[in-house]
């Protein structure tokens, strides 16, 4: 699985916001892969196959990652976050990934003073998404989705 394009995101209650728009607030990366449509030919992608997604939580570092994917995928996908919590995957643009995982002592210090503001992450070249675990949230994204909660 080649992972190249992943957008930043920020889990976030925005009523005033439709659709999944209204649960996460996604960075601006700044570079043009991102733009033109590319999010929401991604999130078409997901809708056209929903039948093939399914969810895992993934133990890394501490902290639970949920994981919403093909199911066919789930060993990619899991090679993919371990690359990228250990800083050994080359993407356009930041993830923070490995800063939320690995922390080093100056970054701890700097979250201690300004915690860290991406939980979400978007895999928009594999139609992945991830996130910190967060049960309130998963029940919302199931709902927004199109896949019912458990």
């Amino acid at each position: 699985m080649k992972t190249y394009l992943v957008v930043r995101a920020r889990i976030e209650d925005r009523d005033y916001k439709k659709g999944i728009d209204g649960i996460i607030r996604l960075d601006y990366m700044g570079a043009g892969e991102f733009e033109w449509g590319a999010v929401p030919e991604s999130l078409e992608a997901i809708r056209a196959s929903i039948a093939n997604y399914t969810y895992m939580d993934y133990p890394m570092h501490g902290k639970i990652i949920t994981v919403f994917c093909k199911a066919d995928v789930r060993t990619e996908v899991i090679a993919m976050l371990n690359e990228l919590a250990d800083g050994n995957m080359h993407t356009k643009c930041y993830t923070d990934f490995d800063n939320l995982l690995t922390p080093s002592k100056h970054e701890l210090e700097w979250q201690a003073k300004s915690p860290l503001k991406t939980n979400f992450w978007w895999d928009i070249d594999n139609h992945v998404m991830f996130w910190v675990k967060n049960n309130e949230f998963e029940v919302k994204f199931k709902s927004i989705i199109g896949v019912k909660p458990n």
